[in-house]
């Protein structure tokens, strides 16, 4: 693919841009940032994060898949959507930062929506005869990032009106969260690791692969019920959940029992290092979703901040970031530099104190226990994380 070592330095400097902002967000907890809205860099961060970073570099690892396993598509179009995608996350950072939901963000945010449409529609019509396993995955995680929009189109309405569709307007967060996470972010990377995999040689069985696919992803459409349970259910109801959940469970549980009985000869230990982040994570991540069905750990998991945000930095940063830079280091294209195995060793270990921190400020919030020292060493670790970002940046060094 032309251009792709430009493409994967932007990628991981809005990586770095993300951590700024997070960074921001926590110096004005412990401290103050005058001129900042704490909202406003609350909506910021994560629309960028979504399509500036996680977005981005699906898009531009699925176009490179493409252009080097098929001479048919027109690989040119999804550039221009890579693009449409860059002005929009652009676009919703700096206007979210402004002035959080108006009518210019909203407008940025259409773009960046509406280039996830098109997405969906390349994909279905230049792999519609495509039977390789990793290609339903691709296509079914554009599907949910389509899906996901629904969520979205409640947010611009009920935020003008939070006051009077409170539940609603939390029921339609929910819902774009589930569907970007469990489905887009998480389908995407496993047709991307399948996608990896064929560098060693190893193949996903045919029916495994259809076994666990089908497993994930009722799970995951039906599964957007494990994200309200913050209302009242019936217990009739709960026993579906409960099914729900036990079937994502034991479709993740097959694929990572079957990863772990390959074997990666060639691959370095940092880049093991990272897969097995990941894969622990891909799995914390069930096992979690089965345990809120219990409604007593539901009733805390949703009602309590520190809880959710830490789930949400475990799937965002812990897995699908790690997973990302995983698949960048494994590229035949990187030198792997002394300075760049330093520099990931550190991102790592900033990421994993990060989730630490939140998990256990999760932990003493529900038992009501002060961790009033968590903002400082937050804080401490968002700095760290820029500086190895930068570091990681300035020493990726591309053939």
């Amino acid at each position: 693919m032309r251009k792709f070592n430009f493409w994967i330095k932007l990628c991981f400097i809005n990586f770095f841009i993300v951590s700024v902002v997070g960074t921001m967000m926590r110096y004005n907890i412990a401290f103050s940032l005058p001129g900042f809205s704490h909202k406003f860099m609350q909506e910021s961060h994560s629309h960028f994060a979504f399509y500036g970073w996680v977005s981005a570099a699906i898009y531009l690892f699925v176009t490179r898949y493409l252009d080097e396993t098929s001479m048919r598509i027109m690989i040119s179009k999804y550039r221009f959507l890579m693009i449409s995608n860059l002005i929009g996350a652009y676009g919703m950072l700096l206007t979210f930062l402004y002035g959080g939901y108006f009518w210019l963000s909203i407008v940025f945010a259409s773009v960046a929506l509406f280039t996830g449409f098109a997405y969906f529609a390349f994909l279905l019509i230049d792999l519609r005869s495509d039977q390789r396993p990793e290609t339903v995955w691709l296509k079914s995680g554009a599907f949910f990032a389509v899906f996901s929009s629904l969520g979205i189109f409640g947010l611009s309405y009920f935020s003008a009106r939070k006051d009077d569709f409170e539940i609603l307007f939390r029921a339609s967060t929910y819902f774009y969260l589930h569907y970007q996470y469990n489905g887009f972010f998480l389908f995407s990377c496993v047709g991307l690791f399948l996608i990896s995999l064929k560098k060693y040689g190893i193949q996903i069985p045919e029916k495994l692969n259809r076994t666990v696919f089908y497993l994930l992803f009722s799970g995951c459409f039906l599964g957007y019920c494990l994200s309200i349970l913050w209302l009242n259910i019936y217990w009739s109801l709960r026993i579906f959940f409960i099914l729900i959940s036990l079937m994502q469970l034991f479709g993740g549980v097959r694929l990572f029992i079957w990863v772990r009985n390959q074997k990666f000869p060639s691959e370095q230990k940092i880049q093991k290092l990272l897969l097995t982040v990941f894969g622990f994570v891909f799995l914390a991540k069930f096992v979690l979703q089965s345990l809120s069905v219990i409604p007593a750990l539901g009733a805390v998991t949703f009602s309590n901040i520190n809880v959710v945000i830490a789930y949400l930095h475990l799937v965002l940063l812990m897995g699908i970031s790690i997973f990302l830079i995983w698949l960048l280091l494994q590229s035949e294209n990187i030198q792997m530099t002394k300075t760049l195995k330093v520099s990931t060793l550190i991102l790592i270990s900033a990421i994993v104190c990060n989730e630490v921190i939140l998990f256990l400020s999760a932990i003493f919030s529900v038992a009501n226990i002060a961790f009033s020292t968590s903002k400082y060493w937050l804080l401490f670790i968002s700095v760290v994380i820029v500086i190895s970002i930068a570091g990681f940046i300035r020493s990726l060094k591309l053939r």
